[in-house]
């Protein structure tokens, strides 16, 4: 019986060190379940983002598109006006010019209100930006994670996962919510700004 009790502490043993290993292997594994579930949730937004990039510029773009021909054809008119004013001065027709002049005017300050709408318009380069660096954001997160799991998996500490493309994240600076339809800003408004500071 003497002999059968060092077996049997050996079996203890060797069970304890089993279920340590058992133990060790589910902590593992409900370590890796978050990363996994943030990287399953941020995939879907980081494509969303790239998504909104793509309507945001292509709206852009066709807005300035509208906004040049719009421009083009007010200057064409603009240079018809000047001709009829020529035309009326020429023939001694003062009286016209004025209303003429009031036309031009007003052609003069729609196309200048264009031309803010596509100063404006431009700026979806800056909101871009910003939108990219969100979802490249997300995707650097997301392979971190990946890298750690794997790290994990390979039974490597964190610190190895990070060096293991040999690259450090970039900082990257960006509003996530950053929009180009929801900034509305026109000549009235900013005009109406300097009139009460002046």
């Amino acid at each position: 019986m003497s002999e059968n009790q060092p077996l049997q502490y050996r079996i203890q043993e060797e069970i304890a060190e089993l279920a340590a290993s058992v133990n060790q292997i589910v902590t593992k594994f409900k370590e890796l379940q978050n990363p996994l579930e943030e990287s399953r949730e941020k995939v879907p937004k980081a494509t969303e983002q790239l998504d909104k990039i793509s309507e945001q510029t292509e709206a852009a773009t066709h807005q300035m598109l509208d906004r040049v021909e719009k421009i083009v054809q007010q200057v064409e008119d603009s240079k018809k006006g000047l001709d009829e004013i020529k035309d009326c001065a020429s023939d001694g027709r003062t009286g016209d010019i004025s209303a003429l002049a009031d036309d031009l005017i007003e052609k003069a300050n729609v196309t200048c209100n264009d031309a803010y709408t596509i100063m404006d318009a431009l700026q979806f380069q800056d909101i871009t930006a910003q939108q990219m660096n969100h979802a490249a954001s997300l995707l650097e997160d997301i392979e971190f994670r990946l890298q750690n799991i794997m790290g994990a998996l390979k039974d490597q500490p964190d610190d190895k996962a990070d060096d293991e493309n040999g690259r450090d994240r970039k900082a990257r600076v960006y509003d996530p919510h950053a929009d180009l339809f929801d900034k509305k800003t026109d000549q009235s408004a900013i005009d109406d700004l300097f009139a009460r500071k002046g």
